[in-house]
């Protein structure tokens, strides 16, 4: 290990004497890939030495409460990257067929410690079979179709209204006093319980604001103090200043004839059972996609309609541009077909979610829209033309049920 490591050192170094004035333009970006799957391939052997640590408690003898602590504090790394690199040696040894997938570069190792959830969890399914379908995936990808393959593949026995009960018995929330003038504040919470706490965080602290540097860690922890601080002080009421949240799903899954699962604006996946309890509760609004409500309004309204807003929440997810995250929630409505120089409709497929930075960028002269909001893209000043799909729960849901259904229609097949 040592010879290895005195290796990489030596390469490391060439690496950083490299002059990049002599790299050409064409090589630049071929150059930075290849060193990105390098890296990749250093946090994979890490990540399994970092496990070997744990197993040695290596972490007591500091004084730090956990790998993930030490890391953090001797490798000079945030906790989320430390987190992040004990998943990925747990996930690597929960499926031999992921393992063999990071090695050939079939996923990155952040979307492979993204499956760990769903490789742990109980269910029907086959590990092999999710590795396969999450191969070229994103993290976010990766998540969503491990939540997707728990509910089309739940585990035999107990009744989803079961499995939702005996979720609920593990909530709670510990407080513990570190002795240093700080609590760690941990615990766990079912996903309707989460999304509402979650939102009327996000509702407390609003929008981004120029100069703010705090971590979204902090920007709740903040919120969560406003809020009690509030209700201390008999300002909270309760009712209509709950947050909505917008959950989408196929009326066949909803009333039980059908697997599946919704899905929030946010794209995060909500079992079904679940989605039924919070359709008792009027504050959350339900958004079917069997669901006849107008949406396109022609040229009689400029602006949208909240029912259009929500529907864009549920076909978007949030700004169309790629490698683009800002919420749906922050985002503007725009007219595809310009609503006064190309007299525009507001029309459903016509109109596109941006945040506010893409919303002007994609207005500039030498940029230009092709398409509608099915099949939108976009040319760029250099002359680039690239894909804008959607990436909202309603298209994330049907996607990931084709390819799951693509996947076992090639195993009969392959049968």
């Amino acid at each position: 290990m040592r010879a290895a490591l005195d290796l990489l050192h030596q390469g490391t170094t060439a690496l950083l004497g490299a002059d990049i004035a002599l790299v050409s333009v064409d090589d630049i970006g071929p150059h930075v890939l290849s060193m990105q799957a390098e890296m990749d391939r250093i946090r994979v052997a890490q990540s399994r030495l970092l496990l070997e640590a744990d197993r040695h408690r290596i972490w007591k003898l500091s004084g730090h409460r956990s790998i993930e602590d030490w890391l953090a504090a001797k490798g000079k790394a945030t906790k989320t990257a430390a987190s992040k690199q004990k998943q990925l040696g747990e996930a690597l040894n929960k499926s031999k067929d992921l393992a063999d997938a990071v090695h050939a570069g079939e996923i990155s190792p952040d979307t492979a410690a993204a499956l760990l959830p769903a490789l742990g969890s109980d269910h029907s399914g086959s590990n092999a079979d999710l590795v396969e379908i999450c191969k070229g995936a994103n993290p976010a990808e990766a998540r969503d179709a491990g939540n997707m393959f728990q509910s089309l593949y739940p585990p035999e026995g107990p009744s989803d209204a079961e499995r939702e009960q005996a979720k609920r018995q593990r909530r709670g929330i510990r407080f513990s006093d570190l002795g240093d003038g700080m609590t760690r504040v941990d615990g766990q919470l079912t996903t309707s319980d989460a999304m509402t706490v979650e939102n009327a965080l996000r509702a407390i602290t609003g929008k981004p604001l120029d100069g703010d540097d705090r971590t979204r860690e902090q920007k709740n922890a903040d919120a969560l103090v406003m809020l009690a601080d509030a209700y201390a002080k008999g300002q909270v009421r309760g009712g209509r200043e709950r947050p909505t949240v917008v959950v989408t799903i196929d009326i066949d899954v909803l009333e039980g004839r059908s697997p599946g699962a919704g899905r929030s604006s946010t794209g995060q996946i909500i079992p079904a059972e679940i989605v039924r309890q919070m359709c008792t509760n009027a504050n959350i609004v339900r958004l079917l996609t069997s669901n006849s409500v107008p949406l396109d309004m022609g040229r009689s309204q400029r602006l949208a309609t909240d029912d259009q807003f929500k529907a864009l929440l549920a076909r978007d997810g949030g700004c169309r541009f790629e490698g683009c995250n800002m919420p749906a929630d922050w985002c503007q409505v725009d007219h595809i077909q310009e609503w006064t120089a190309q007299t525009g409709p507001t029309d459903l497929h016509l109109l596109v979610l941006w945040c506010v930075y893409h919303h002007s960028f994609r207005h500039r002269p030498d940029v230009h829209l092709h398409g509608d909001a099915n099949n939108l893209s976009i040319t760029l000043p250099d002359g680039r033309t690239m894909p804008l799909p959607a990436r909202g729960p309603t298209t994330q849901s049907a996607a990931a049920q084709d390819q799951t259904t693509q996947h076992q229609a090639s195993g009969h097949e392959a049968a």
